[in-house]
């Protein structure tokens, strides 16, 4: 288990790792298909950061769904040593989370060294006019998913209930969706923000995509 020296150095790494996204051409697909029932890891935390209140929206959604929700402001290193670092020794179990791009670098790297990856992975950039861009990869199911409902004004409720219903396939997709943000979830920061799903990579055989 990574000490808080080897924490803390993550840490500093994850402020200076520059970070791009290549913009993806949009998953074609024939119909959504009902994803909810593909789940294949039941999310044992879903970390929200209380800085920012699309992250809120999202802590909302997870408790409303029986969740256990996990609130930061940043810093994860209470929650690594306390709960999680326990949990990933013994059985690690899948998270998912909205938060800055820090808390996911650290996370997806401690999560390596106990057979964990990041199997989705959202980024949500904020636009002047109240739009949000929200550049997506991972399974092809989950994807295809985020065109039917994360150009809704409550995308951080949508977003949620994908986080929750994602399955880890062979098959992934990434893609890039457009929408609109509710007045009272207007961008309060300058920063980016990164949803994702680190799980075990214990995946699915791949099945066909529709076209």
């Amino acid at each position: 288990m990574p000490s808080r020296r080897e924490f803390i150095q993550a840490g500093l790494a994850a402020s200076v790792v520059p970070v791009a996204f290549p913009v993806a051409e949009p998953a074609r697909v024939a119909s959504v298909p009902n994803i909810a029932a593909l789940s294949s890891h039941r999310l044992t935390h879903v970390v929200c950061d209380a800085r920012f209140r699309c992250s809120q929206a999202v802590a909302i959604e997870a408790a409303r769904l029986g969740l256990p929700v996990v609130s930061i402001d940043g810093d994860i290193s209470d929650f690594w040593f306390n709960d999680l670092a326990p949990v990933w020794s013994t059985s690690p179990r899948a998270i998912a989370g909205l938060t800055a791009h820090g808390p996911l670098f650290c996370l997806e790297r401690f999560g390596w060294d106990h057979g964990l990856r990041v199997v989705f992975r959202g980024v949500h950039r904020f636009e002047d006019g109240g739009h949000v861009e929200h550049s997506l990869a991972g399974p092809f199911r989950t994807i295809a998913a985020a065109h039917g409902t994360l150009v809704s004004d409550d995308w951080p409720t949508q977003l949620t209930r994908l986080l929750n219903s994602c399955a880890v396939t062979h098959d992934t997709a990434s893609t890039t969706v457009r929408g609109v943000i509710e007045s009272e979830l207007e961008r309060d920061s300058d920063d980016t923000l990164f949803s994702w799903v680190i799980a075990p990579k214990h995946a699915e055989p791949a099945t066909a995509r529709r076209a």
